[in-house]
């Protein structure tokens, strides 16, 4: 299942939207984009991969060969798998839905909720090898 990598995002949340886009564009689409609410392929990816009583919606996940990566350890890994799709990746974009729509009383757009969003995955760190 992950001969690609596969990157888990905040389906409900724009700004990691957007980081996971960008992600697959400058991957040449080589990496997998999958929301954690509204994506089949991420709920069974999380299935695999987490413990039952793990909660993996706290920050975003790249889940490769080797293992998953989540947040500040996903960083690294992310800027490798970046590069390998420079290098071998197609033309195939992952279409990626942003579920949160914009309105003025939700903070999903608010540049406060933004930052604490990257300090947030700054902090976090975790990761699940593959045995």
């Amino acid at each position: 299942m992950f001969e690609r990598p596969l990157l888990i995002y905040d389906d409900k949340c724009s700004s990691c939207a957007k980081f996971a886009r960008v992600s697959s564009i400058l991957s040449r689409g080589w990496l997998k984009t999958a929301g954690h609410y509204y994506s089949a392929d991420a709920k069974k990816a999380k299935h695999l991969v987490f413990p039952p009583d793990y909660d993996p919606t706290k920050m975003f996940w790249l889940i490769n060969r080797n293992g998953a990566y989540g947040a500040r350890a996903g960083l690294l890994p992310l800027g490798t798998e970046i590069l390998r799709g420079l290098l071998r990746g197609g033309k195939n974009i992952d279409s990626i839905t942003i579920v949160c729509e914009y309105n003025e009383t939700m903070t999903c757009y608010t540049k406060v909720n933004t930052a604490k969003r990257l300090v947030n995955m700054l902090r976090n760190s975790a990761y699940f090898p593959f045995k």
